[in-house]
């Protein structure tokens, strides 16, 4: 071996420093503190001059990341579990923790796209200390209402005990909408437990191809404003004789979108417009979303087909048999609320006994399960590898148990098996038939 290969060797074999974490964590909190001494506010409008004055640490913590990931052999084994989007992008988890304190569950996971920068020759360094900055401050925010929640309650008369049985919850977490080699579109969403005031998500849509931020004006034209507005003005009609409600305008309902709308991009690489909960209908119905460009009726084209032609189908290879009923729908909403019921009854009783192996015959694979470290799970062996075990959580269990399956709304997404709060079973018609299609805690 040369001098020349054996520096290089030494080089590429440099171990990171574990408290890599800790130095990123200890920059913004030095960062924030000399934000308050002059008087800023922490609020989300505040953001972008929070970022300004810690661009050169959070580019340096960028910098160091990058390279590690790209020449340390031991650093990019220790940041396992890197789903690659195409072949051009990889979307990893670049900080994650767990912890609890005075009985208030904390989870964040905080992505960080990285290009592959020798075929792309496109960075995401802005985006991806953008990403870290909310995250950060949503979590930090979210457990000092969370802490102001308890004190109020326990001074209020209310105990230690009592509040542990409220099971407060606050999670940070990602979700990837699209995959290919021309888009990236992820949400970042971030929860808690005991409040829906305060939950908040945010969409990115990433040109693979440029590395810019894609918006609705890229995707359909100069006139996006009032094609989105007639398409969803259809929608919501659609829907309410359907039996979904909304609001009327007059009750504070949708009256037009703004430049600014929240979306993603779907599979079949349309935009679709994503509601708040309760900006234009009842909590029940969730975040209301429309595509746009596609059927009015359904927002995924796979829905869109006739009826005649989904009879006609050939159950999907892996599909459980008994999830192939005799009718079959289009989309959610021609699900009647006695088929509903039925079907969630069965799930109910499936969970209630933890036999995962019967809450598989009401899967449609892949199943999103949202447990740390799984996601997307891609087949009934890799679920049973999961176990039921881990699988049937007590939060879970007794969301499930406490829910109420008479007169479900349909929604979008489907039917939510829930008791209000975060852990829920949701399913809806996928290729035609009712299936369970992910499993949230």
């Amino acid at each position: 071996m040369s001098k020349l290969e054996k520096m290089k060797k030494e080089y590429d074999d440099i171990l990171i420093p574990a408290e890599l974490g800790i130095r990123i964590q200890q920059e913004i909190e030095k960062s924030q503190r000399r934000q308050r001494k002059k008087g800023h506010s922490l609020q989300h409008s505040r953001l972008k001059k929070i970022l300004h004055r810690t661009e050169a640490a959070a580019a340096a913590i960028c910098l160091l990341f990058t390279v590690a990931l790209n020449t340390n052999e031991a650093f990019a084994k220790g940041a396992a579990d890197i789903p690659v989007i195409g072949e051009l992008a990889r979307i990893l988890t670049f900080r994650s923790y767990e912890r609890e304190q005075d009985d208030i569950g904390i989870s964040v996971k905080i992505p960080s796209v990285e290009m592959i920068e020798k075929d792309t020759g496109l960075t995401m360094s802005k985006i991806n200390q953008e990403i870290y900055m909310l995250c950060e401050q949503y979590a930090k925010e979210a457990v000092l209402r969370a802490e102001e929640y308890r004190e109020a309650f326990l001074e209020t008369g209310g105990t230690a005990e009592e509040w542990a049985e409220h099971h407060v919850k606050i999670t940070v977490d990602y979700e990837i909408k699209q995959k290919n080699n021309t888009y990236l579109s992820f949400m970042v969403r971030g929860t808690e437990s005991w409040t829906n005031a305060y939950n908040a998500s945010k969409y990115y849509n990433l040109s693979l191809e440029t590395g810019d931020v894609v918006t609705l004006e890229d995707m359909l034209g100069s006139e996006y404003i009032e094609l989105a507005n007639e398409s969803i003005r259809e929608q919501i009609s659609e829907r309410q004789r359907a039996g979904e409600p909304f609001f009327t305008e007059e009750e504070g309902g949708f009256t037009g979108i703004s430049e600014d709308a929240k979306f993603y991009i779907n599979q079949e690489n349309r935009p679709v417009i994503v509601f708040d909960r309760y900006e234009i209908a009842p909590g029940s119905s969730g975040e209301p979303e429309f595509e746009i460009g596609g059927s009015s009726k359904s927002p995924n084209a796979q829905q869109s087909v006739t009826q005649e032609t989904v009879q006609e189908e050939t159950p999907e290879e892996g599909r459980n048999e008994s999830v192939q009923g005799s009718q079959r729908y289009q989309d959610n909403f021609q699900v009647d609320a006695k088929t509903a019921e039925e079907f969630a009854g069965k799930i109910k009783e499936a969970v209630a006994h933890k036999d995962l192996e019967a809450l598989m015959e009401f899967m449609a694979f892949p199943v999103y399960v949202g447990l740390p470290e799984v996601g997307t799970v891609e087949t009934q062996e890799e679920l049973l590898e999961i176990g039921a075990e881990a699988l049937f959580t007590e939060g879970l269990l007794s969301a499930v148990e406490g829910a109420d399956i008479k007169d479900l709304p349909p929604s979008m997404a489907g039917f939510s098996i829930s008791d209000g709060g975060t852990a829920n079973i949701n399913f809806g018609v996928v290729d035609g038939v009712l299936a369970i299609n992910g499993i949230n805690y």
